[in-house]
């Protein structure tokens, strides 16, 4: 069975849910970046930890690029994952409200409310 061509609706929520997840890309991306310059500045306090931090961003930024490819490509097994990242973000906004400027906090909790809409609003992609 060939799948319906996707409405404009979907199409554009996939178009969306693919920008937040490429921006959310680069935002860890300078943050690896950041803690391998305060790394290089001898601003760190152990260089392990620094070090398996940036391993760690790292990862996620490829992970996130490679949802965010998917999405704007509107392969189906890039939809669940964009979903689930962006649902996890969401308890993380709640809480930054506590220790960090309410711009930021709002700013993730905004762009995670915003990816899951648009991951769901994207249809069944089969």
């Amino acid at each position: 069975m060939i799948p319906d061509a996707p409405s404009r609706r979907e199409e554009t929520a996939g178009r969306v849910a693919a920008a937040v997840a490429g921006v959310e890309a680069t935002a860890l991306a300078g943050f690896a970046l950041y803690y391998l310059w305060q790394l290089i500045q001898g601003r760190g306090t152990d260089p392990v930890v620094v070090i398996m931090s940036v391993v760690t961003m790292v990862v996620f930024v490829v992970g996130l690029g490679y949802i965010a490819v998917g999405l704007w490509l509107r392969h189906p097994r890039a939809q669940a994952p964009a979903i689930a990242v962006n649902a996890l973000l969401m308890p993380l906004g709640i809480a930054m409200f506590q220790f960090a400027p309410a711009w930021a906090a709002g700013l993730v909790l905004g762009a995670a409310v915003v990816g899951v809409v648009a991951g769901l609003a994207m249809g069944r992609m089969d």
